[in-house]
């Protein structure tokens, strides 16, 4: 009889916490279900919930371990709503007893309907990872295929050169884009990163993959004119790659570990380069993270899609900064009570003007911390006794009660990129997440 163990859940999450006790390596962990929601309730409801929970829990803890594990091996979760991903349960086709090699049709349409049904695609038509394009994908490159880069979260999936390469086949790059996701899925292991609160969360959050260095020029990542969206191959498709990792290597399958309540178009795909040509301090972020200027790199941040920020009308540094101090300073952002870092990304013409006018990296920093303020009538009562709970220095002294969104340099990343045009952009991020940097080795000239 082994020892027992056990775990509550509401019914809303099942899916998700049976998919955890399998990626922990404990797929008979019992699980006591309450219903969902509980944190609307008042608590004399949630007491009701207690005594209606009780016997099952105690069942639980006092019956036999073996027995119970068994149980709940086989217990599978309810399908609601139009969850259509049950491949998880049906078959784990990233164990490490699958099939190296699966026969599929012989036609695109027959082997897209085979990985839709699978769970293994975003949705849009996926390019078939035959044999012969995934050899065309390593090249000449001398990577081994079998090289270890990391655990990617929840699943704990094993991501290897070539299980990067089959996910960059399907998601249509050309073999130049392999180092980037090669040093991208390095940094996907990083703990600062925080990947299992990002690749599982309610929040619409992504990875953003943020490339620096002479590897924008070289195999043509997109940094100016719509550098956000659509239009550039490199920038479409190691963006999608890095979803389809974190997808088919981690496990983030919508509804079932990958639990964002809304989702958002940036996990498609999310990655564009600094445009250093245009940055008037000559200095990029890569660069404030301590790598040098001919180095590649590429920095993984977990974050919201991008919010514009129009400012046509500002004529100083000064006023434009107000603009953007404005739309970081959001009561609705992980960022206001948990903290973490904010993305400004800077067009270059707000750029200009900031410099012209004397601004340092530095002094802009100084400005948002000070200026960009949640005003008091924009904080609830309750977000007030979450953020003196995590974050009590944001608080403003009595007779303001508003609240800051950034304290400290290292809440705010500045990043040059884009078009012409007075626009810039606040990147939101998750809160509890770093981003993190990892230079990119075996650049394709």
């Amino acid at each position: 009889m082994g020892i027992p163990s056990a775990t509550v859940c509401s019914d809303e999450f099942y899916t998700l916490g049976k998919a955890e006790t399998e990626c922990l390596g404990m797929p008979g962990l019992p699980i006591a279900i309450v219903p969902h929601p509980v944190a609307k309730l008042l608590p004399d409801e949630v007491a009701a919930i207690a005594r209606d929970t009780v016997d099952e829990i105690v069942r639980l803890w006092q019956g036999d371990a073996d027995d119970l594990r068994a149980e709940f091996k086989e217990k599978q979760p309810p399908v609601k709503q139009r969850l259509r991903y049950k491949s998880m349960f049906e078959g784990n086709f990233s164990a490490p007893d699958a099939p190296e090699r699966l026969k599929g049709p012989d036609d695109l349409d027959g082997v897209n309907r085979l990985f839709y049904s699978r769970g293994w695609s975003d949705g849009l038509p996926i390019i078939p990872p035959t044999p012969e394009r995934y050899e065309k994908m390593l090249g000449d490159s001398g990577l081994d295929p079998n090289e270890f880069l990391a655990l990617i979260e929840p699943r704990q999936g094993q991501a290897t050169v070539a299980k990067v390469a089959i996910n960059a086949v399907m998601a249509g790059c050309q073999p130049e884009h392999l180092p980037v996701l090669i040093a991208a899925t390095k940094a996907m292991g990083q703990p600062a990163l925080n990947l299992k609160a990002l690749n599982t969360t309610t929040h619409p959050c992504t990875a953003l993959a943020l490339i620096s260095g002479p590897i924008v020029d070289a195999i043509d990542v997109n940094s100016t004119y719509n550098a956000m969206g659509q239009g550039s191959l490199a920038n479409a498709t190691i963006g999608r790659a890095l979803r389809s990792i974190l997808l088919n290597i981690g496990g983030g399958t919508p509804g079932i570990l990958d639990r964002a309540t809304m989702g958002t178009p940036a996990k498609f795909s999310f990655c564009f380069a600094e445009r250093v040509e245009e940055n008037p301090w000559g200095e990029t972020l890569a660069m404030e993270r301590g790598h040098g200027a001919e180095q590649s790199t590429v920095t993984l941040c977990g974050v919201e899609g991008p919010h514009n920020v129009n400012d046509h009308y500002g004529k100083t540094a000064e006023e434009i900064l107000m603009t953007l101090g404005g739309t970081m300073a959001s009561p609705g952002l992980n960022n206001s009570y948990l903290g973490g870092e904010i993305m400004v990304v800077l067009g270059p013409e707000h750029a200009e003007i900031m410099a012209k006018d004397g601004f340092s990296k530095a002094d802009i920093r100084n400005f948002l911390m000070e200026n960009a303020r949640i005003p008091a009538y924009a904080l609830s009562e309750p977000q007030r006794v979450i953020m003196r709970h995590y974050v009590p220095e944001r608080l403003l002294a009595e007779g303001d009660e508003g609240a800051r969104i950034a304290t400290s340099h290292g809440d705010i990343q500045l990043v040059v990129a884009g078009g012409a045009g007075r626009h810039s952009a606040i990147i939101p991020s998750f809160g509890n997440t770093r981003a993190v940097t990892e230079v990119i080795d075996g650049i394709v000239a």
